[in-house]
């Protein structure tokens, strides 16, 4: 284990959400139909929104969406409720091998720290982190909702990424970062923040299956998350 910071993603990585891509699309939907947008994204186009980052006002405008500064407040509770509907059905849950590997790196002798980054709002975060126990392994946490139009501190901006290495007082010189994520957009962020970046290519999970062909690539890819240990 040569690394001293560890971040990790929620979505995919941690959390099994099932079919993530069909997942988001019906969370999408229901945002536009709420919103009454008049030209709602083919499948494509959704993947404009989420590499968007400052411009997302831009692209929402572009579908119609008649008040696109409340629309990711109306993602949000959308999201939260499903899931915990969605939790209760179980599911959504954590991946077999979360706890026990946060758990060795958080009591690790050499004082590893953990942190989190997520895209997804701080309750929903909270909320999650709470049900599964897992609150206590992160010393450190990133995620959106604080004010209603951060979006543009989302992956794949780097943002995120920097304030938690900063709070971590991070030195590159000293000590090495890496993220673990599964997705392109991780991937970036992390390099964009010039730490390590991780793939976790989860079974289940099929959007990364042709990871090789991304521009950015990530220094490592991994199946799950005992991996780690030996990296």
């Amino acid at each position: 284990m040569n690394f001293n910071f560890y971040l990790f993603d929620l979505d995919g990585t941690l959390l099994n959400l099932g079919d993530i891509g069909a997942y988001v699309d019906q969370i999408l939907k229901e945002t536009f139909t709420k919103l009454e947008a008049s030209n709602p994204p083919n499948k494509d186009e959704k993947y404009k929104l989420w590499s968007s980052e400052e411009d997302f006002f831009d692209v929402l405008r572009e579908w119609g969406v008649k008040n696109p500064h409340n629309f990711w407040k109306v993602y949000d509770e959308i999201d939260f409720n499903w899931r915990k509907e969605l939790i209760e059905k179980k599911k959504i849950f954590l991946y077999k091998d979360v706890y026990n590997i946060l758990k060795k790196i958080h009591h690790h002798k050499n004082n590893k720290k953990l942190a989190l980054i997520s895209n997804a709002a701080y309750y929903i975060v909270d909320f999650i982190l709470e049900k599964f126990n897992i609150t206590s392994f992160f010393h450190e946490r990133f995620s959106l909702g604080y004010y209603i139009n951060d979006q543009e501190l989302a992956k794949p901006s780097p943002k995120g990424i920097l304030k938690i290495l900063d709070k971590f007082q991070y030195d590159p010189s000293k000590s090495k970062a890496i993220l673990v994520g599964d997705s392109k957009y991780d991937i970036i962020a992390a390099k964009k923040a010039n730490i390590y970046a991780c793939l976790i290519r989860r079974e289940i999970y099929t959007s990364n299956k042709n990871h090789k062909k991304w521009e950015i690539q990530p220094d490592f890819v991994i199946g799950g998350l005992n991996e780690l240990l030996y990296l």
